[in-house]
This record gives structure tokens, C-alpha cells and sequence, in this order.
């Protein structure tokens, strides 16, 4: 159960790093992003970084 919490968390501060690079470079271009795109890329881009962490675990317990 901790495994899955730490991945979880790992997933998320991939997803907010590369966010947070990604708004630092548009601000200083002078583009402001959609923060309601923003929100639902950046969540489904974390649900697919943690199904790629778990996917050996479920793949170990099916057999």
C-alpha cells in the first residue's frame, strides 16, 4: 500500500515539475496558458506516468 502512495506521489511531482517548466518558459514569452487545460493535462499526464509504474506489479499478480 505505501508503494503505490510513494508512486502516486512520485507521479505527481514528475507532472508538476515539468508543469511548472513549462509555465516558466510561456511566462517569459509572454503566453498565458489555460489553467482548466492545464489542470487536465497535467492529471491525466500523472494517471499515465503511474499506470506505467504499477503496470509490472499487476502483470507480476495475474500469474
Amino acid at each position: 500500500m505505501m508503494k503505490h502512495f510513494i508512486k502516486g506521489a512520485a507521479a505527481i511531482a514528475i507532472t508538476m515539475i515539468v508543469n511548472i517548466i513549462v509555465h516558466v518558459i510561456c511566462n517569459m514569452r509572454g503566453i498565458d496558458l489555460n489553467s482548466i487545460v492545464t489542470t487536465v493535462v497535467s492529471t491525466i499526464c500523472a494517471i499515465l506516468i503511474y499506470q506505467g509504474l504499477t503496470r509490472n506489479e499487476n502483470i507480476n499478480a495475474e500469474k
